[in-house]
């Protein structure tokens, strides 16, 4: 108990302390790994679909998408296998022989082709997946978009909202359909009939049962794709917020949007992205953050397409990366590769990292000085605990306040109640811990 009291009496003091992060870029030009073929999956906003300007695009070549931008850049072979329409369940269904599907709208959502001509390209999809150096996935946006139409539908029955607000918004969803941008409707109805905290208490009721195909699918497709391709390297692009629009008039100006149109989709787009976020550490792959994407309606222009493929491209491995004892799809690549590009953290050897090894205390405390220029270095050879290593980071991250408290609380009644308390970290360990903390900050 003493020792939980005097662990807890420097957490407090830490707490209070606060720094920010310097951010550091890379020197030189980024050189990027061969890829031979280029597996483009997911749904229209993957295939490079159109508001303004209709264009078919299931399964085919969509120039000036995010696709088309990382072909040329890579010099790489473009598969398009992405469709319209296509959520978790369809692409699950594409990829598992065995998966029963409970669904009642399967393949209803795609416009131009109909299931038995979908089932007719699952082997070329499947030996694309085999083929493929590098698969972009970007599917998700159908899982809720006008689907979270029919299940507010359903949801109505059992919570109403104000009834004349409840009145609209069940007209317009009777006739909703995958281009309309539900959740913008949905606000604009709410700010009308003043129901804003009505929708606010029901809203993320409806979400949670929306986003259960997308939960439920997603480390199955994962899985799916390594097993037929376990040394691919699998980009997941994340979904975004329509509310920052131009017009056919304009293109190249953004609407101002409205703020809570924003906060309401930005709460369900992050709550979408969660399965994704939370299992990039998991599985290996390598999730990429597109917020700031503009669209035209509900699909991106030329302008945001480009954000979403430089956004990949930057989050691609540098080939100029020297540790072979760090695998590309292993968890901690991406926070190693982020310490080796900014001259954080040096390697055991010039080609091995020695991610097994205990870091020490003087090993951290000289990366946590590079990122705040304030913090004070030892040359002390002990090796850090979890609970040092939290502190130490969250101190030079600027985690200050309730919050960090209540983290460093946490941590601590872990490791009592596991034995844990003073298991040494290693230095991948350490690496992803502080580059989470960059990454997020």
């Amino acid at each position: 108990m003493k020792t939980f009291k005097r662990a807890l009496a420097v957490l407090l003091t830490l707490v209070l302390v606060s720094s920010s992060f310097v951010c550091f870029a890379a020197d030189g030009e980024k050189q990027y790994h061969k890829y031979d073929k280029y597996l483009l999956l997911g749904d229209s906003e993957a295939s490079g679909f159109r508001d303004f300007e209709y264009r078919m695009t299931e399964f085919t070549f969509a120039p000036d998408s995010y696709s088309d931008f990382i072909a040329q850049e890579l010099g790489a072979e473009l598969i398009p296998m992405a469709c319209p329409g296509f959520r978790t369940v369809e692409l699950r269904h594409v990829l598992e022989d065995d998966y029963v599907v409970q669904d009642d709208y399967l393949y209803s959502a795609v416009p131009h082709h109909q299931p038995h001509e979908i089932e007719a390209k699952i082997p070329e999809i499947r030996q694309a997946i085999i083929d493929a150096d590098l698969i972009t996935l970007g599917i998700g946006g159908n899982d809720w978009g006008a689907f979270l139409g029919w299940v507010m539908t359903d949801f109505l029955e059992d919570h109403p909202l104000p009834e004349d607000y409840e009145n609209a918004l069940r007209e317009f969803l009777k006739n909703a359909t995958v281009e309309d941008n539900i959740i913008k409707t949905i606000v604009e109805f709410a700010q009308m009939f003043n129901a804003m905290d009505a929708l606010l208490e029901t809203l993320p009721r409806a979400v949670v049962y929306a986003f259960k195909t997308l939960n439920e699918n997603w480390g199955h497709i994962i899985e799916d794709i390594y097993a037929m391709n376990p040394d691919v390297t699998l980009v997941v692009v994340g979904m975004f917020v329509t509310t920052y629009k131009t017009t056919p008039e304009a293109p190249d100006v953004v609407i101002e949007p409205d703020p809570m149109a924003v906060e309401v989709e930005q709460m369900i787009i992050d709550y979408g992205n969660k399965p994704m976020v939370d299992n990039e550490e998991k599985y290996g792959y390598i999730y990429v953050d597109t917020k700031g994407t503009v669209v035209e309606e509900s699909h991106p222009t030329v302008a945001g397409h480009r954000h979403i493929a430089n956004r990949i491209l930057e989050e691609l491995p540098d080939a100029s990366f020297p540790y072979t004892d760090i695998s590309i799809n292993s968890s901690e690549y991406k926070a190693v590769e982020y310490m080796y590009l900014n001259n954080l953290m040096k390697g055991e050897t010039e080609t091995t990292f020695g991610g097994e090894k205990e870091i020490t205390e003087a090993e951290l405390s000289q990366v946590l000085n590079k990122i705040s220029g304030s913090y004070e270095i030892t040359d002390s050879t002990k090796s850090v605990n979890r609970l040092q290593l939290n502190m130490a980071v969250n101190k030079v991250s600027g985690e200050t306040g309730i919050i960090a408290m209540f983290k460093q609380l946490i941590s601590i009644i872990e490791l009592i109640f596991s034995g844990n308390a003073f298991k040494n970290v290693t230095r991948a360990e350490a690496a992803l811990r502080i580059y989470q903390a960059v990454r997020y900050k």
